[in-house]
């Protein structure tokens, strides 16, 4: 997933440079203004420079019939101003050059730890006072707690960043239902039964093609999303990294507990079988996605919504029209307590420069829009007789009128806002999207949060992990739960790496997370 390369990359020595940048000389020239003509009248627009990663697709350009509707509701034209990833480097590079230059844009979507550089030397805005006085919508969206973590990420409590926010788990295991009904089983409940499932996956044939190809169930490299085989013994984990949460009332990293050596023990079983997908550790996303696309895969760990959309596996109806999913609850384990994780906090998503407090006002407008019952109204059902006609004071939808193209690029246009998952909005937005399958999505978002817990760490601060990378990237977990799930080591040698991890800073990482844990939960 895209805004997951944010969580994943680390902090370059090099960017203290750039909040340097930032602090000195904090003043900021009067607002650039543009006359337009809006529905024949003189209106003063002002221009926000937001400077963010790669858009895909490209951001619609001003001739669009949704950006002209964006700017006529806010009287703010956005400009967005973006860089590849580049592994990283490509982003830190312009980033940097833009600061030097004082030519720095009014908002910016930081790399990991790079807004704690700036909050430090002066170079980030408090909003405190200005969330609530314009964008009042997403200030009140946010939950108290959310605000908090921020708050005591920064040495003055105050807020200084934006985060995205999911309050709703949207991630379980997906399983192919027309394979179930094929192998006349029913969706498992239990391990025993999930096993059982994967074993007629395998030798019976569900996607009828006479050839021996189907993959029960499959994860990507490195170990990454096959998380309902760690969700069955209690392992908070997210998108296949191991997160922090409570065990024994103490603040612990999930990849070193008994519960971890057990799912590593569970996952080497099924590899060994040849229930999980041999080439797990090789898949990168386009690889795996294929495979699922291919009609191959039985069961995977992946997303709600990617069951019917066109980007995500409803284009493998083309290759087998009776191709259906759904989503189960957590197979239960006697002696553990499994789940599935949620973190809200989801990463560091826009940080205000003090250099661009002049913008600021219509910056966090901008930001408000998409939590406005206009906003919502716009990303759910377009433009009025365009995409919807009232009848009666009531919105009807025209789905016939809304392609693909345009709900995409209204999605597009949202996607330099804040991102913001909860139950309330995604049943709204399926209930227009999808009249005839959301009653099943619901049913598939009650079961997968039926267990579904937050895990204790959401909202950690990166510096935590500071002078300890291989921790922070989790290489050693890695390489552990690799040489073992495969064969190449024994599964003692778990026991060597949660050694080797105390030694190699974990020990000191786990006193700092939990000073963190302390002071943002202290009454």
């Amino acid at each position: 997933m895209k805004q997951a390369q944010w969580r994943n990359w680390g902090r370059s020595g090099s960017l203290f440079v750039v909040a340097a940048s930032l602090v000195v000389g904090c003043s900021n020239p009067a607002p650039v203004q543009q006359t337009a003509a809006v529905d024949g009248n003189s209106k003063q627009l002002e221009k926000i420079r937001i400077f963010r990663g790669p858009i895909d697709p490209p951001m619609p350009d001003s001739s669009n019939k949704y950006t002209q509707f964006f700017v006529k509701q806010l009287n703010i034209e956005p400009a967005y101003e973006t860089a590849p990833w580049g592994g990283g480097a490509d982003y830190a590079q312009k980033l940097q050059t833009m600061i030097a230059s004082g030519d720095f844009p009014d908002i910016i979507r930081p790399m990991n730890g790079v807004e704690q550089t700036l909050i430090t030397q002066g170079g980030a805005l408090a909003l405190d006072d200005l969330l609530p006085k314009y964008a009042p919508n997403l200030w009140k969206y946010f939950p108290k707690e959310i605000w908090d973590i921020v708050r005591s990420t920064s040495p003055d409590g105050k807020i200084y960043y934006i985060p995205s926010l999911q309050n709703t788990n949207n991630r379980g295991l997906i399983i192919r239902t027309d394979w179930l009904k094929k192998v006349g089983l029913n969706a498992p409940e239990t391990q025993e039964q999930f096993v059982e499932m994967l074993r007629a996956f395998r030798d019976k044939d569900p996607n009828g093609n006479g050839k021996a190809d189907e993959i029960p169930t499959s994860g990507r490299e490195q170990g990454r999303w096959f998380d309902h085989i760690f969700a069955m013994y209690g392992v908070a984990m997210w998108e296949g990294y191991p997160e922090w949460d409570m065990i024994d009332g103490k603040l612990q990293y999930a990849g070193v507990q008994p519960n971890m050596k057990e799912a590593i023990k569970f996952a080497r079983e099924l590899y060994k079988e040849k229930l999980l997908d041999n080439e797990t550790f090789l898949n990168k996303q386009e690889v795996w996605t294929g495979k699922i696309l291919n009609d191959t895969v039985g069961a995977f760990y992946h997303i709600v919504d990617s069951t019917i959309t066109v980007g995500g596996y409803e284009g493998l109806r083309k290759k087998n029209p009776d191709a259906d999913f759904t989503m189960v609850s957590v197979p239960k384990v006697p002696g553990y307590e499994g789940f599935y994780s949620l973190k809200r906090f989801g990463f560091v998503e826009w940080v205000i420069p003090k250099k661009s407090e002049a913008k600021a006002a219509s910056v966090l407008k901008y930001l408000d829009f998409y939590y406005t019952p206009e906003g919502i109204d716009f990303n759910n059902y377009g433009i009025e007789n365009d995409s919807f006609v009232l009848e009666n004071g009531a919105k009807k939808y025209l789905p016939e009128k809304d392609t693909t193209e345009n709900w995409t690029q209204r999605k597009t246009i949202f996607s330099a806002s804040v991102s913001t998952f909860d139950y309330k909005s995604k049943i709204a937005e399926l209930t227009v999207k999808y009249p005839t399958r959301y009653k099943a999505m619901t049913e598939m978002y009650d079961r997968i949060n039926k267990t579904t817990k937050v895990v204790a760490g959401d909202g950690m601060p990166i510096s935590v992990y500071d002078g300890f990378a291989d921790i922070k990237t989790h290489k050693m977990y890695q390489q552990y739960l690799t040489n073992i799930v495969i064969g190449e080591w024994p599964l003692e040698r778990f026991d060597e790496f949660v050694k080797k991890w105390n030694e190699a800073g974990g020990a000191e990482v786990t006193k700092r997370a939990n000073e963190w844990y302390q002071k943002v939960n202290k009454k």
